[in-house]
């Protein structure tokens, strides 16, 4: 997120946010982003860091960053990030959900510089499960500067995805470009969750269009994945509402939208969506 308060609380966040992160956008204050969700219909966002230091000089928030704007909206949901390359990173992740409220794990293979199939990072997957944290994964193409392309790829958390079968991983922009190999995960485990936040060209409807028809069928969606998408927007690369309206324009029920919108992320979260 593109924070005033915090650009102007700490000096090196701005540096993460424009170098290491490669977001041109300007820096917004709080009121603005509740605005801004409220046009877009959203109650509730979930507030994501990444702990890129070792391989990027600067984390992209801190744990501790994402804990401060929860503690001024219920309308935030803070996850936490760890390095899984460093010896203690389970520990970290212990402390960031008991001492700071997170409530999910953020890793991204490609900002981070790991491979995902690496035994350290399971390690950090055994107490994500033990936590009962849901675990989203950058996949697909990463704008951040000198990341290698191969590290999205989200055949590579196959492994993961199979040893542990309890644990629900969310594939974030849904594998863009390699869509159909992150269906095919979502197809065959049901502890894979998809993110509806990719857009890499064009206009998001015009993006929506073509991947959510032209290669993903719409009706796959809609009759085979209703229970296992949730919205993304990518915000701060995209304007919410924008991504709201893309997926609407999709030809999907209503009910798969609220799933999609709402249902499914309440589920992720251990929330029971009202009336289920």
């Amino acid at each position: 997120m593109l924070i005033q308060e915090l650009a102007q609380k700490y000096p090196r966040y701005a540096r993460a946010a424009r170098e290491v992160f490669m977001i041109g956008n300007n820096f917004q204050p709080l009121e603005t982003f509740f605005l801004q969700m409220d046009v877009a219909g959203i109650e509730r966002a979930v507030l994501l860091p990444i702990a890129c230091a070792r391989a990027r000089q600067d984390a992209v928030s801190s744990n501790e960053q994402v804990a401060e704007l929860c503690g001024m909206s219920k309308r935030f949901i803070g996850f936490a990030s760890v390095d899984p390359l460093e010896a203690d990173a389970a520990h970290i992740l212990e402390a960031a959900v008991q001492k700071l409220g997170l409530r999910g794990l953020k890793l991204d293979p490609a900002l981070q510089d790991f491979d995902p199939r690496d035994p350290r990072v399971f390690t950090v997957y055994e107490a994500a499960d033990s936590l009962g944290l849901p675990v989203l994964l950058h996949t697909g193409m990463s704008w951040a500067p000198e990341t290698p392309l191969e590290r999205g790829h989200p055949i590579q958390h196959e492994p993961a995805i199979r040893r542990f079968p309890k644990l629900n991983f969310v594939l974030a922009h849904w594998g863009w470009p390699w869509v159909w190999e992150a269906t095919a995960l979502a197809l065959k485990y049901p502890n894979v969750f998809l993110d509806t936040s990719c857009l890499y060209y064009d206009s998001p409807k015009e993006f929506y269009q073509f991947v959510f028809s032209r290669q993903i069928p719409t009706t796959l969606i809609e009759r085979s994945l209703r229970n296992q998408v949730v919205f993304g927007s990518n915000y701060p690369r995209v304007e919410i509402k924008n991504m709201v309206h893309a997926l609407r324009s999709l030809a999907l029920t209503e009910g798969c939208l609220k799933k999609i919108l709402r249902d499914n992320a309440l589920r992720l979260l251990g929330e029971t969506p009202a009336g289920s």
